[in-house]
């Protein structure tokens, strides 16, 4: 009778201990958060996991302000629309896009930066500017904005655009003379170009764009989110850790 009296004891001990483990686990906080494939920044590995720069700065960041990430790759209009109804928390992004302003804060900081260039082949002549992109022959990257700023040309009936699948379609494209400039942010051209190089590439830069964290204001919680990724990015900033660049 004793040893069942032990036996039910400790089942119930064992009960008890899980209920608890499982109420930690159901109260820790959880931020959804979304990426587009940009490597190397944030790209997937061979088994299918998020991986990348900005994706680990990104946890790091969490993890030191008191939460875990919970990630889901989107392609770029659906983390705007996610951002607006408040079906994700966070998309670690670009930085100060005119049509999130509405509906998404950021954080004070900026996570770094990335750069927009013109590639061309050495036979073509070099530019200095988006403006001398008018009436060329320009190659762009399927599911990428460009903040906007290409718009313009690809409404321009002088300008010819072709839109590449991928990064190394577009490297192929412009080396079959498919088109004279290929617009292309650095860090996933520089990825594809280490695998498939392209020699005698001309490389002119357009601009440079900072990163950021961009937070819903239709999620719960943002305001918090904000000051406490703010109060870890200043300890971990002091502790030597540096923004990114592809620069």
């Amino acid at each position: 009778m004793k040893r069942l009296i032990h036996s039910l004891s400790l089942a119930l001990l064992a009960g008890v201990l899980m209920a608890a483990a499982g109420a930690v686990a159901n109260d820790e906080k959880v931020i959804r958060a979304a990426f587009i494939e940009f490597p190397p920044l944030a790209t997937r590995n061979d088994n299918g996991q998020p991986e990348g720069s900005f994706i680990r700065m990104t946890e790091q960041v969490a993890q030191r302000a008191g939460y875990s990430i919970q990630w889901q790759e989107l392609p770029i209009g659906r983390v705007y629309l996610y951002l607006e109804q408040g079906e994700i928390d966070l998309w670690p992004g670009s930085a100060g896009v005119p049509e999130l302003a509405g509906f998404t804060r950021e954080t004070p900081f900026s996570a770094g930066s990335i750069q927009l260039n013109a590639y061309s082949r050495n036979d073509t002549g070099a530019i200095e500017s988006l403006e001398e992109l008018r009436g060329k022959r320009l190659i762009l990257i399927r599911g990428y904005t460009y903040f906007r700023l290409l718009d313009e040309l690809k409404a321009d009936p002088d300008t010819y655009v072709t839109i590449a699948p991928d990064h190394a379609s577009a490297i192929r494209m412009l080396a079959f003379r498919r088109g004279d400039y290929l617009i292309n942010f650095q860090a996933p051209m520089d990825a594809t170009l280490a695998r498939t190089p392209l020699p005698g590439l001309v490389q002119t830069n357009l601009l440079s764009w900072p990163l950021g964290f961009i937070f819903s204001t239709a999620a719960p919680g943002t305001e918090t989110m904000i000051r406490e990724f703010s109060r870890a990015w200043s300890e971990l900033q002091a502790e030597g850790m540096a923004g990114l660049s592809d620069g």
